[in-house]
């Protein structure tokens, strides 16, 4: 019965993204991406913006997008990292004690918007499978050490993929129609890779309202969490976690403390020591060398 109901849902979608894409004028889609991007998104309200993002991304009030849901299996890595006080690196470090500590932060310190949440909300923002890609998005010099905090996906992770291209073939696309979706998936995905920096933190009300509004549907049933194209990495993805959907599927195996050398495009990591759980849920400093380290992160060299 479930599988069915997801097939019939899946289809509504379906006919109503090819009917809408038949519907758009390319030359209209085009202007109103052309005026989306003249307005002053310091000043706008969030209403108004709200107005504005639906003139491009719906035909006649109702979206013109198509879910895309994809799946990350069971005994996935995904990866966080934590900027370090570079003049404060005495072990026990005073930010990671306890297990709260490699979650997502706690709403009262968030005051401002990210790629995906609002102030006062808590995301778990995450990489899968490849730990460079937070590395370059975060900026972290040679030489400067990190916390590298790595989760495994308990179940199958269902994501619901922002501006990710898709098989428009597959999907029953004529040639013009197949134009008009890949201007909108390019749409998605220079809202979700904005350079975005101090001060002008008002931006990512953009990609926070397309998120919740166009790509939110039923958690657990549907998704669990939203895949973004990386801003640093033109192949890579990002996957963002409400938080209490994040620690019902995802498991936390630790914590690095490492800094890398890089030498033409390979990254040579140097492990410092490893952060396990304690069964009263702090964290335990260990070497490298230790066999809990060894049981949990077989991958490290410890030579």
């Amino acid at each position: 019965m479930v599988r069915k109901i997801k097939t019939n849902i899946k289809n509504k979608f379906l006919n109503d993204y090819q009917n809408h894409l038949e519907k758009i004028d390319t030359y209209d889609l085009i202007d109103k991406i052309e005026k989306f991007r003249k307005l002053n998104f310091k000043n706008i309200t969030t209403s108004e913006l709200s107005n504005e993002i639906l003139k491009v991304l719906s035909y006649e009030n109702s979206a013109s997008i198509i879910p895309d849901i994809r799946n990350y299996p069971k005994n996935t890595k995904f990866y966080r990292i934590r900027k370090l006080d570079q003049e404060n690196l005495k072990i026990p470090l005073e930010t990671i004690k306890c297990e709260a500590d490699a979650w997502a932060p706690p709403k009262n310190i968030i005051h401002k918007y990210g790629r995906l949440n609002k102030p006062n909300e808590s995301l778990l923002y995450t990489t899968p499978l490849n730990c460079i890609i937070p590395i370059e998005e975060m900026k972290i010099k040679e030489n400067e050490y990190f916390a590298l905090i790595v989760y495994n996906s308990k179940e199958e992770i269902k994501v619901n993929c922002i501006g990710i291209e898709k098989d428009y073939e597959k999907l029953g696309l004529a040639k013009e129609e197949i134009v008009k979706a890949k201007i909108l998936d390019n749409f998605l995905v220079d809202e979700f890779t904005r350079e975005v920096g101090e001060g002008t933190e008002h931006l990512y009300k953009i990609s926070e309202l397309i998120a919740k509004d166009y790509f939110d549907l039923p958690p657990k049933f549907v998704q669990d969490a939203w895949l973004y194209p990386s801003v640093a990495s033109k192949a890579g993805y990002n996957v963002c976690f409400r938080e209490e959907i994040a620690k019902e599927k995802l498991e936390l195996l630790g914590v690095q403390l490492l800094k890398y050398n890089k030498k033409e495009n390979d990254y040579y990591f140097q492990v410092a020591c490893v952060c396990l759980l304690n069964d009263d849920k702090t964290f335990e400093y260990l070497k490298c060398s230790n066999e809990k380290v060894k049981k949990v992160f077989p991958e490290i060299n410890y030579e």
